[in-house]
């Protein structure tokens, strides 16, 4: 909504009229004193009355409702700015398709896609008391903790290789440690799968290396795990010198906007896009407690819409859809381009907002044959919070009624806890492994974040050449 802004040298109607009847008023008593003191009669009160009041309020209304009346009879203005509608938003621009080859993740609920859709189903995804973190009562907290973020081993590995490369000491804080575990284990599974893209012959187009890290990160941190993720992807076949890495001190895309920025490059490069996508993150720990609590944003019983602790990572390796579909035994999943839009910010935490998340829904759909009519599964990274809970299964209810909520529906964030973007890139594995076992399209959907929602529908490969 636009606001009218005045002149400056125009001014408002309220001050405008105030003058003009105080103009009256002094004419009108000018006047009569001019008159009587050249008279040889004293005026009465009720000559007075007239002179004084009734005549100058008369001549304010009169010139009032003639005003009305002009403007009754004026032809329509144009619409004034302060009414003026919002121009609809400019259609984004067309991109092209991704291909998702591979994924992997490492949850709380699953080292899979498909054990973690088995724990979604089977209704056993929730959020243990956690013995090691207690809030500042004593008591244990809620926390979805993975087994398999604690390795020594894995910690000697990397500090050696550290010293190794002549690297300063990042002093990995232990959240941080097991963020670490969890993204290399994924980084390494995609990188064993990579090889399959590789060319039979000629020079491997380059393997685009994009982690997605906690923002709270220093770049030294950053840096030291963006080149150790290049060493193992280069451990597994990839020629190191074709493994590209972002600069650590680049700012940080959401998953959504950096696979629109791969789509956006893929027609323009004469090689083809190979990227492998990993996002990893931990937040168990007792000094993330301790702050969440001091904010206020700590899930507790009087807080159930606040912030559960949890960690995970997943990862995607993906391709642009000619690469794709030029190997003959890969399997893979088509990922159309994101829908997404701001929430109101004097809504971002008090309510659900159906229309924003079935507009994105419907948009997402366009991509589709038939819109969201053949969408056979629901992906989504919602975690506690009951209003995104609430406004995700309205908004299937009316968009997709042929889905199940309880069969068709899976929410992520319950299973990985707040971990930065580990749950929407979780959400997107999940939404390929749906693909692949339905052989139907299935609509992921991003809205546990408080200021931005977004939505990709995945599909089979297509059936002609692209």
């Amino acid at each position: 909504m636009t606001t009218a802004i005045a002149s400056p040298g125009g001014l408002p109607g309220p001050l405008k009229g105030g003058l003009l009847a105080a103009a009256v008023f002094g004419a009108c008593w000018g006047a009569a004193i001019w008159y009587w003191r050249g008279a040889t009669i004293t005026p009465g009160g009720v000559e007075l009355a007239l002179a004084l009041l009734v005549l100058p309020l008369a001549l304010v209304g009169a010139m009032w409702f003639g005003g009305k009346l002009l403007a009754k009879r004026a032809p329509a203005a144009p619409a004034a700015t302060a009414t003026a509608t919002p121009p609809a938003p400019a259609p984004a621009a067309s991109l092209p398709a991704l291909a998702i080859v591979s994924s992997a993740l490492r949850s709380p609920y699953g080292a899979s896609a498909e054990e973690l859709a088995g724990a979604i189903a089977g209704n056993t995804v929730r959020p243990d008391l956690d013995a090691e973190l207690v809030d500042d009562d004593g008591f244990p907290v809620a926390a979805a903790r993975c087994a398999e973020a604690e390795d020594l081993a894995f910690q000697e590995e990397m500090g050696a290789w550290l010293v190794q490369g002549g690297m300063p000491d990042p002093h990995f804080a232990d959240a941080q440690w097991r963020a670490l575990t969890l993204g290399s284990s994924v980084v390494a599974e995609l990188a064993s799968r990579a090889g399959d893209l590789l060319p039979a012959e000629g020079k491997p187009p380059v393997l685009r290396l994009l982690p997605l890290l906690p923002t709270d990160w220093t770049l030294e941190q950053r840096a030291a795990a963006c080149l150790w993720f290049r060493h193992l992807a280069a451990g597994f076949g990839w020629p190191a010198a074709q493994v590209a890495l972002p600069d650590a001190g680049t700012a940080l895309a959401s998953p959504a906007a950096l696979f629109s920025q791969l789509a956006r490059e893929a027609p323009t490069k004469a090689a083809p896009i190979v990227a492998l996508v990993v996002a990893c993150a931990s937040n168990i720990g007792q000094e993330v407690v301790d702050a969440w609590a001091g904010k206020g944003i700590l899930f507790t019983a009087g807080r159930p819409q606040g912030l559960v602790p949890g960690e995970g990572a997943a990862g995607l390796l993906l391709t642009d859809l000619p690469l794709a579909q030029s190997m003959e035994a890969t399997v893979f999943a088509q990922l159309d381009p994101a829908e997404s839009s701001l929430r109101e910010a004097t809504s971002a935490r008090q309510r659900a907002d159906l229309a924003l998340l079935g507009d994105l829904a419907a948009r997402a759909g366009r991509h589709g044959e038939t819109g969201l009519a053949q969408v056979a599964m629901v992906v989504a990274d919602t975690g506690q919070q009951q209003q995104r809970t609430l406004e995700l299964m309205g908004m299937v209810s009316q968009a997709m009624p042929q889905l199940e909520e309880s069969e068709d529906v899976f929410c992520v964030g319950s299973a990985s806890g707040a971990c930065g973007d580990v749950p929407f890139v979780t959400a997107l594995a999940l939404a390929q492994h749906g693909v692949l076992v339905r052989g139907a399209p299935v609509l992921c959907i991003g809205n546990e974040d408080a200021l931005e929602c977004c939505a990709h529908l995945l599909r089979p490969p297509p059936t002609t050449a692209v």
